[in-house]
């Protein structure tokens, strides 16, 4: 099974699509770091600041025994319900003061360190963040312990993290899929060139000899096959010149020899011999004059915006070849649906395509068979006979130079059906066939002139 090429934009848009959701789940990624780390900054500092108030209103008193002296504003944030709570301690874990707001942590969980340190803990329904903060008050050393409900109402700055990127990612993905769509139209506009440039070389048939792929704009990545591209069309080009001067020279040196060829056969006593040579050398002539004609369409522009008079050149060219098809023991007949039918062609090169069409119904059809000529008003010139018909298989190969299905039956070159096929496209118009037991008909239509 053969893999089907896979398109350039879609492995772009894929690869960058990928792209963008890595970039887009970093970006995520690290801001959410960035809003945390500074959430819980922010968390650490709060704690800090409460239990350095703490402190401040640690003191002792004329027994020398410690108190605690809360302002308006601690005794509010330490209040029952409010979201913190704070512990007291000292060196052996006792509890000197705790806030009307009890802790749910346990005294053993808070960490008796010589220096600050903040924790986390959990319980069954509640996360709490704390602070444990060693102080001296005067020559005794206790452990201030700030814990904070961050599942309580006033803690927002979790709240505010999960709205931020809820709200982030709603923003972000419209703009990741509009990224997507400029990526589409940028990719279009990069390629565009190649299109151009691939459409360029698309032919109905055959590739001129003067195809070159000269798009300036073409990306620098797709020049260098360009390039190649050119050189491979010219080597072609080349190649096909050196062949058709080639098959055109040998025709016309081909010329001088069949005509002293011609001559000398004159000679020859036997008549039998005599005739058969001088067949030969006819079909010789023949091939070589074929072979002229296809080297003149080839290297020569037909003038094909003539006007042309189709019922005419039809009827002259069935009047030159009717004796030929009488000899041959076939009937031929001439018909058209109006008196005159103006085309745009060539009339010599028509009339040639009409006589090598009409030959080979000459050639091929059985003895006592009929060959229809018809011009139709919209400008069709047909030829039919009553044959034995084209094979399926042999009706694309039938207009290819010197092909012959049979090469030891007959006398045909092979050349006149290649002719008429290159007169259709020289006229910008095809040949088509239509064949079966007992009907085969060639068909080329050509462009009518209004008001001819």
């Amino acid at each position: 099974m053969m893999l089907q090429p896979r398109s350039l934009m879609a492995q772009i848009l894929r690869w960058h699509a990928i792209a963008v959701l890595i970039t887009a789940i970093a970006v995520a990624g690290s801001v959410y770091l960035f809003l945390d780390t500074t959430a819980a900054r922010i968390q650490q500092q709060t704690l800090h600041v409460h239990a350095q108030a703490l402190q401040q209103a640690l003191s002792h008193d004329g027994t020398g025994r410690l108190r605690l002296t809360q302002d308006n504003t601690s005794a509010a944030v330490f209040a029952p319900g409010a979201g913190f709570a704070f512990r007291i301690v000292d060196r052996r874990g006792a509890v000197l003061f705790q806030s009307q707001s009890r802790m749910v942590l346990p005294t053993a969980n808070i960490p008796l360190e010589d220096e600050e340190s903040f924790f986390r803990r959990q319980s069954r329904r509640t996360f709490y963040a704390g602070t444990s903060y060693p102080a001296r008050i005067g020559n005794e050393r206790v452990w201030i312990a700030v814990l904070q409900n961050l599942t309580h109402p006033d803690y927002i700055l979790d709240d505010l993290l999960a709205q931020f990127l809820l709200y982030g990612m709603a923003i972000v993905a419209p703009l990741l899929l509009l990224l997507l769509a400029i990526d589409v139209l940028i990719i279009r506009r990069a390629v565009l060139p190649v299109r151009r440039a691939s459409a360029s070389l698309e032919t109905a048939e055959g590739v001129p000899l003067d195809l070159r792929l000269h798009d300036e704009r073409l990306p620098a990545e797709v020049r260098p096959l360009a390039l190649a591209v050119n050189a491979m069309l010219e080597r072609l080009a080349s190649s096909y010149r050196m062949q058709r001067d080639f098959t055109a020279d040998a025709a016309h040196e081909l010329r001088t020899p069949i005509a002293v060829a011609r001559l000398r056969v004159e000679g020859v006593e036997d008549p039998g011999l005599r005739g058969q040579l001088r067949g030969d050398l006819d079909m010789l002539g023949r091939i070589v004059e074929q072979l002229l004609e296809i080297a003149e369409l080839e290297t020569v522009g037909l003038d094909t915006a003539a006007s042309v008079d189709l019922v005419r050149i039809a009827t002259e060219s069935v009047a030159s070849i009717a004796p030929l098809a009488f000899r041959a023991g076939k009937s031929i007949a001439f018909s058209s649906e109006a008196d005159k039918v103006v085309i745009a062609g060539h009339a010599a090169w028509i009339a040639k395509a009409l006589g090598c069409l009409i030959e080979n119904a000459v050639t091929h059809s059985g003895e006592g068979r009929l060959i229809e000529v018809t011009v139709r008003a919209d400008g069709t010139l047909a030829v039919c006979d009553d044959g034995s018909g084209v094979p399926e298989q042999d009706q694309t190969a039938i207009f290819r130079r010197f092909w012959k299905r049979d090469r030891s039956a007959g006398r045909s070159s092979g050349l006149g059906l290649a002719i008429v096929a290159q007169v259709a496209e020289a006229h910008q118009t095809t040949v088509t066939l239509t064949s079966r037991p007992g009907r085969t008909r060639f068909a080329i239509v050509f462009r009518l002139i209004s008001g001819g």
